[in-house]
C-alpha cells in the first residue's frame, strides 16, 4: 500500500473543511459548555449570583491557562515533527522530553499561582 501526503496532494479548499470543522465544532461545544454552565449556576437557590460572579472571573484564566497549553503543543509538534522530517530521531526524543518537562513546570507555575490566589482569596476577616 502506497503512502501518500495530503498536505501536498490534496486541494487547498478540501484540507481547510476537513480540518477546520473539527476544530470549530470543539470550539462551538466549549462554549456550549460555558453557556449551559452559566445558566445552571445562575439558578442555583441563595447563591446564584455569586456563582456566576466566579464563573465569570474564572473563565478568562481557564482561557489563559488552555491558550498556553495548545500554544505549547502545537509549538513542540511543530518542533518534534521538523526534526523527524529530518530524519533526527535522537533530536525529536530530547525534545519531547523537554517538552514534557515543561508541561510540569507550566502546571506548578499554575497551582503555585491557584495556591498563594486561593490563600489570599480565602482569609477571613479580621474582627
Amino acid at each position: 500500500m502506497e503512502s501518500t501526503n495530503k498536505m501536498a496532494d490534496e486541494p487547498v479548499k478540501k484540507l481547510l473543511l476537513s480540518m477546520g470543522i473539527p476544530i470549530i465544532f470543539s470550539m462551538l461545544l466549549q462554549a456550549l459548555y460555558n453557556i449551559v454552565d452559566s445558566a445552571f449556576v445562575s439558578n442555583m437557590k441563595g447563591c446564584g449570583e455569586v456563582a456566576l460572579n466566579a464563573l465569570t472571573l474564572a473563565f478568562p484564566v481557564q482561557m489563559l491557562m488552555v491558550a498556553i497549553g495548545i500554544g505549547t503543543g502545537v509549538g513542540v509538534n511543530a518542533l518534534i515533527a521538523q526534526c523527524l522530517g529530518q530524519n533526527d530521531r535522537q533530536r525529536a526524543s530530547h525534545s519531547a522530553g523537554n517538552a514534557l518537562f515543561l508541561g510540569f513546570i507550566i502546571y506548578f507555575v499554575f497551582f503555585d499561582i491557584w495556591f498563594i490566589w486561593n490563600g489570599f482569596l480565602c482569609q477571613k476577616p479580621k474582627s
